[in-house]
């Protein structure tokens, strides 16, 4: 019989095996896009452009639009800022690799839509591989990234498709240990 060791505080155990200072999460601020460089992601005026919601872990559902996790080591979702996380590693691994989606609904219709995805990296000299995916037309790519905190997917429209998303899976393997903070997404349009 396997003896099953109980945790005497499961949130610092976490966060010792992802090697992240709990300290460190007070002063956690996530990187975000400014509106000239959302501008310029949809080709936009920047009157144009407008912020339809910003999704995190203590918020991850508004209306039609949803977030989801996959393989999160551990998901904070306290009010304060900086409790207000998941946690994700390539160092351990489970059925799915660690990732994060969006769906939603058009905001306008016929419209591009930007998915701004506002991550910190436990280790930014490390290069992480992420596979982002974007629908209704169900197209991928993967990108290695460093240093970066903000992952971007730039969705075209699709005439009588009303329904969108976007989404991001690690690809780095156990032995990379890769691990990232997730803070928030952020959905922009062009009006």
């Amino acid at each position: 019989m396997a003896l099953v060791k109980k945790l005497e505080n499961p949130t610092a155990e976490t966060l010792r095996k992802a090697k992240i200072d709990a300290s460190t999460l007070r002063n956690l601020k996530p990187t975000i896009m400014t509106d000239r460089e959302i501008t310029r992601a949809v080709g936009a005026k920047m009157t144009a452009v407008i912020t339809s919601v910003t999704l995190s872990p203590n918020k991850p559902r508004t209306g039609k639009k949803f977030l989801s996790f996959h393989a999160a080591m551990m998901v904070l979702a306290d009010p304060a800022v900086s409790n207000n996380i998941a946690l994700f590693s390539s160092a351990y691994p489970s059925a799915v690799n660690p990732g994060l989606q969006v769906s939603f609904d058009a905001i306008k219709p016929g419209k591009k839509h930007l998915v701004e995805i506002n991550i910190t990296f436990n280790d930014p000299a490390k290069v992480y591989k992420f596979r982002v995916f974007k629908y209704p037309i169900a197209t991928f790519q993967d990108i290695s990234v460093s240093g970066s905190q903000v992952i971007s997917v730039l969705i075209d429209a699709e005439t009588g498709i009303s329904e969108y998303g976007a989404g991001i899976t690690q690809l780095n393997t156990k032995a990379e240990a890769c691990g990232w903070i997730f803070h928030s997404l952020k959905i922009s349009t062009v009006g």
